[in-house]
């Protein structure tokens, strides 16, 4: 009997210690000590969508700020606090009190999930510690001047025979500067000397870009006189470095004797220099990290002339005075000067600074882009179609006239005809170059300048004047469009004010970030966003990567 009474106390013992167990285990109270205060939480109850901040938190309460997410691109702001009891806790959000049931084990760090009643409706909601969107900031490039520029001068791109490659402008008279280079017309014409060919390659400081555009400018000057390094050009190319491009500036071999097919030939000359040129660049690509598929061309008059002709221009489409025959020899294929560089290249735009083209059909040779500037009443180029050097020529032929010298001698006899018939062909000026580039399928746009003669970029003492930056800018934004056709740009949807899209080009890659604000959601081009009305400035910022390579990085305010 004793036995069996014993075994009825531990039975009953056992069962108390239950007991007591499942009544403490029911008044189990709720810790919310490890809420954290640094981060937003982000919830869900029923088809609504919440962010929740804690302000201050401990064991037994907590107060903070909740924003309920609607079709505002600012949240409004609702105060709300805790208090803890037994795996119930009391909510007061503003004059509102509800009683929220809480799981204790599902209190932690990262989540708070629970449910509770209101108009005997069972609610669930779960928040969610809010993790922001990696974000990864690329380079914006090729929007404004900001590297440092460092300049390689005088470097030996080629060897060809010729008369010069390098006769600074001075402040004289073309007539007068012929008229003192004609003796060294003479001795070289028989029997041409060999030139070495130089650049100076411009290339901007620290920037990051595995691949980076190459623009090459060719100077003015009559394919008479000019120099790769004058301030137009120094400025140019250094603009357009801090921009981000490789910059090459070329000097080539200029001068002829006052015939048409000899000017034909100076500026054929000056052809194949170019092409040269741009053979070295692209044979050196890596070395200056260029992107062979982004190649630019620009020059101004006889510059002009020749970058047109590097991106035109075919062996089939040689002046004919440049064909050997039994008085002269061949001056050979645009590919012919050296060095023997065998890379092929295409010309993306040219800036057109006027110039012109002696056969207007070459221009449905290339998809070449132009943007041209030329003044109406230009009579050194022609606007339209005529003879070019009018008034470059006339004075020459004037100069040498008076001039009794035994050289100005032997070529007096030439000046039989009219000097702009004599010594020149007939050219397709900038307003003919813009219409048949139109009506062949490319990009072209003109700005001609009414009533401008020739230089629009100088005065007469060849002194920049304001017109120099309004091309500066143009060509820039033209030859920028070129790299980034659509620029990427930030839009809010109309019907929906929490999303926000991107229209534009291609895109490889791309991050979002909001400041002051919580990205709710991303989906390829779109995201959705809601911003906080505390805080500072309420800004997107979308950076990535075009299809091209090229990083972009775009904002917009609210």
């Amino acid at each position: 009997m004793v036995s069996i009474a014993k075994s009825f106390y531990h039975i009953f013992i056992i069962a108390i210690l239950i007991a007591i167990a499942l009544i403490f285990s029911g008044c189990e109270k709720i810790n919310l000590s490890e809420i954290r205060t640094d981060c937003y939480y982000l919830g869900q109850c029923e088809n609504d969508t919440y962010i929740v901040k804690f302000d201050t938190v401990a064991s037994d309460k907590a107060d903070g700020k909740c924003y309920k997410v609607e079709n505002e691109p600012v949240a409004k702001e609702q105060q709300f606090s805790i208090e803890a009891g037994h795996k119930k806790c009391s909510v007061k959000l503003n004059d509102a009190e509800i009683t929220v049931k809480v799981i204790p084990s599902a209190i932690s760090s990262d989540s708070i999930i629970g449910e509770y009643t209101t108009d005997k409706e069972m609610h669930n909601f779960r928040l969610y510690k809010y993790e922001c969107p990696a974000y990864k900031e690329f380079e914006a490039q090729f929007e404004k001047e900001k590297y440092k520029v460092t300049v390689t001068k005088d470097i030996v791109y080629g060897n060809a025979k010729g008369f010069w490659s390098y006769n600074p402008e001075k402040k004289e008279t073309f007539a007068k500067t012929y008229t003192d280079k004609l003796g060294e017309l003479l001795k070289y014409n028989l029997s041409p000397r060999d030139i070495d060919l130089k650049m100076d390659i411009y290339v901007p400081q620290d920037d990051t870009s595995k691949l980076r555009p190459l623009i090459m400018f060719i100077h003015g000057g009559a394919f008479f006189n000019g120099d790769k390094a004058s301030e137009a050009y120094t400025k140019w190319s250094t603009h357009f470095a801090k921009m981000g491009f490789v910059v090459a500036s070329i000097n080539y071999r200029m001068g002829y004797l006052p015939s048409a097919d000899q000017i034909d030939c100076a500026g054929y000359r000056a052809v194949q220099d170019a092409n040269a040129a741009m053979r070295y660049l692209v044979h050196n690509a890596a070395k200056y990290r260029i992107n062979t598929e982004w190649i630019f061309a620009g020059g101004t008059s006889a510059g002009a002339i020749t970058a047109l002709n590097l991106a035109f221009m075919r062996n089939k489409n040689r002046p004919e005075s440049t064909r050997g025959s039994l008085f002269k020899s061949d001056l050979g294929d645009i590919e012919s000067v050296s060095p023997q560089y065998k890379e092929k290249f295409t010309i993306k735009a040219v800036a057109n600074m006027w110039g012109a083209v002696h056969d207007i059909n070459m221009i449905s040779n290339a998809k070449t882009s132009i943007i041209s500037f030329h003044g109406d009443a230009d009579n050194i180029v022609p606007y339209g179609y005529d003879h070019p050097f009018n008034d470059v020529l006339d004075p020459v032929k004037i100069a040498l006239r008076n001039d009794n010298s035994a050289e100005a001698k032997s070529v007096k006899s030439i000046f039989s005809l009219p000097l702009n018939k004599a010594l020149t062909n007939k050219m397709y000026g900038s307003s003919l170059i813009d219409k048949m580039a139109k009506v062949k399928g490319n990009r072209s746009k003109l700005f001609t300048y009414p009533g401008g003669g020739h230089s629009l970029h100088v005065d007469k003492n060849n002194n920049l004047v304001p017109y120099f930056y309004f091309i500066q800018d143009s060509v820039t934004a033209f030859f920028v469009e070129e790299l980034i056709p659509k620029p990427i740009k930030i839009e809010q949807d109309s019907n929906n004010r929490l999303v926000y899209k991107l229209n534009g080009g291609e895109i490889k890659s791309l991050y979002w970030k909001a400041e002051n604000g919580i990205i709710l959601s991303t989906s390829g081009r779109q995201a959705q966003i809601i911003f906080l009305p505390d805080g500072g400035k309420k800004r997107i910022i979308v950076s990535g990567i075009y299809k091209n390579g090229i990083g972009f990085k775009t904002e917009i305010v609210l």
